[in-house]
């Protein structure tokens, strides 16, 4: 596959690929050089080394030994960065909590990784007595804010985040097989898994080599949850490996990005495509130029990434795709050029095919599964925490099944073009519901929408569209059609389109498409061939 020139991704040895190990290069290297800050504190290198020691000071206190696992639902600032390193740094597990968790998801989380501790934010704290029986592990809740403002079970040890601080300790050796994290990924059709995550996993995944940036002089500007790998491995674990500073932002805003990115001398930034498409879609402005950010991480690739980084002032973004339970798989580095619809190459470090149902490989420009494996050990995931038979159903061959469609293209790039159980078969062709989504998202009218198997009158699929309006928009379905008609091939054009409300969708925002063809044909579905709309080859 061919690659950009000159392009190297160049690990250290395996034993160097821990948090431990790039804290202690970065304190080695300049101690007083900002890490991280907030809208409240900055700690430089040597004070969140320092820090975070200290933080794992109390975790020692409460019992929590090596490689045991401490939950946490915090959210976006430097406490989070603190008590996840003093348990990164000491060889003690962290559980990152997505933060619109409650009810069965929440307990599922904590009662699976089998958490005695766990750290929440104040405003979080009442989720925890409604399942309280589903947590027979939980022993001690420490919460971030004012204990006393939170009625817990009398079982459960209650004490504040800024009382869990004691002398630092002697940060142990770590390894870099040892966990640093169960990462627990959206579950679309069943219960979340959680990735046991080694040291030398989040730091394949984190390597700025991937991507050319963050570089040392850079400073990154985090506005993604910190529960997510994107933000807390390429986000932060990347720029300190790069030896570079972070803002942490507490979450996104459109309208105040480039402004915030302004006032902290942000250069750098990891971006979502659906952040990016709210940036672009807001109205032209002198701020669109007026900030220091030159590079972005962003992905996928919106369609219109040229005018995007024309129009931002930009001078190139990179992308790439992987997964929690094999790191990075494919990059495109600064430098090279981002296609819209491509994912970029694979890694040299990283080994792929792409293959059939039979794990047999296709022929090139045919879709097919994307199968991949690590050239070094302890770079994939250590199986999914308690699932015994999930861990065996994605390992088959001594491959791991990415469970998505690709393509290779010409220049090299691999195309997504589904995930496997969303793909549709009509009239003798595959069709990718994400190509005939992103076609449909083109329309001013739509917000967003999920495109579907439903039944036929024969022994394959028919497509349907579930479309949500952007608000006090209106949309014939037949106007849909037409819209359609010339970007799309005549098989891939939906026969039936309902307009939602909402799409149902996962606490991490992934639409739950086994509900929409569990939905099937309404009433409110409109049918294009009742309705007499021809569409010919």
């Amino acid at each position: 596959m061919a690659r950009p020139d000159g392009w190297t991704i160049d690990l250290p040895p395996l034993a160097e690929r821990t948090l431990a190990a790039v804290m202690a290069r970065g304190v080695a290297v300049h101690p007083d050089k900002m890490a991280i800050r907030d809208a409240d504190r900055v700690l430089s290198y040597g004070a969140l080394y320092e820090e975070s020691l200290s933080v794992a000071a109390g975790f020692e206190r409460l019992g929590v030994g090596r490689q045991q696992p401490v939950a946490m639902m915090l959210d976006n600032h430097v406490d989070i960065i603190r008590t996840w390193f003093s348990l990164g740094l000491t060889a003690r597990i962290e559980v990152p909590v997505n933060t619109a968790f409650r009810g069965r998801l929440l307990a599922h989380v904590i009662a699976n990784c089998g958490a005695r501790v766990i750290v929440i934010e104040e405003h979080y704290a009442d989720r925890l007595p409604p399942i309280a029986d589903a947590l027979p592990a939980l022993e001690t809740v420490v919460v971030r804010g004012d204990p006393s403002k939170v009625s817990l079970p009398p079982h459960w040890k209650v004490m504040a985040l800024a009382d869990l601080p004691g002398p630092a300790v002697a940060a142990p050796h770590v390894d870099p097989w040892d966990l640093i994290g169960i990462m627990y990924t959206s579950g679309t059709t069943g219960a979340s898994k959680g990735v046991r995550a080694p040291h030398a996993l989040a730091y394949q995944c984190a390597t700025p080599d991937a991507w050319r940036h963050p570089a040392s002089d850079d400073v990154n500007m985090i506005t993604l949850p910190l529960f997510h790998i994107g933000a807390q491995w390429m986000g932060i674990l990347g720029s300190l490996i790069g030896q570079a500073s972070i803002v942490i932002m507490p979450r996104f805003s459109a309208s105040n990005f480039w402004a915030d990115a302004k006032r902290y001398d942000c250069t750098f930034a990891h971006v979502l495509g659906s952040i990016a498409e709210f940036l672009y879609r807001q109205p032209p402005g002198p701020g669109d130029t007026d900030h220091p950010i030159r590079n972005m991480a962003m992905a996928p690739v919106l369609p219109e990434v040229k005018d995007f980084i024309r129009r931002f002032g930009l001078n190139g973004v990179c992308t790439g795709y992987g997964m929690t339970e094999a790191g990075s798989i494919t990059a495109v580095p600064i430098g090279a050029e981002a296609v819209p619809g491509q994912i970029g190459w694979v890694r040299p470090d990283v080994e792929a095919r792409i293959v059939d149902a039979h794990d047999q490989p296709v022929a090139p420009g045919e879709p097919g599964e994307l199968i991949v494996r690590h050239r070094d050990p302890w770079s994939m995931m250590d199986g999914y925490h308690d699932m015994p038979e999930a861990t065996v159903d994605v390992w088959r061959n001594m491959w791991l099944h990415t469970g998505d469609m690709v393509r290779q293209a010409k220049n090299g790039q691999l195309v997504f073009c589904d995930r496997i159980k969303d793909a549709i078969r009509r009239r003798g062709e595959n069709i990718s519901s994400f190509e005939v989504e992103r076609e449909i998202t083109e329309h001013a009218a739509v917000f967003e929408c999920a495109v579907v198997a439903v039944p036929s009158e024969t022994a394959e699929d028919e497509v349907k569209a579930c479309v949500v309006l952007q608000p006090g928009a209106a949309l014939d379905p037949a106007d849909l059609i037409a819209f359609l008609v010339p970007r799309l091939p005549y098989f891939m054009v939906p026969r039936f389109i309902e307009f939602l409300p909402e799409l149902p969708k996962t606490p991490t925002a992934k639409i739950r498409k086994h509900e929409l063809r569990e939905r099937g044909l309404t009433a409110e579905t409109w049918d294009r061939e009742v309705a007499g709309v021809v569409v010919t080859r």
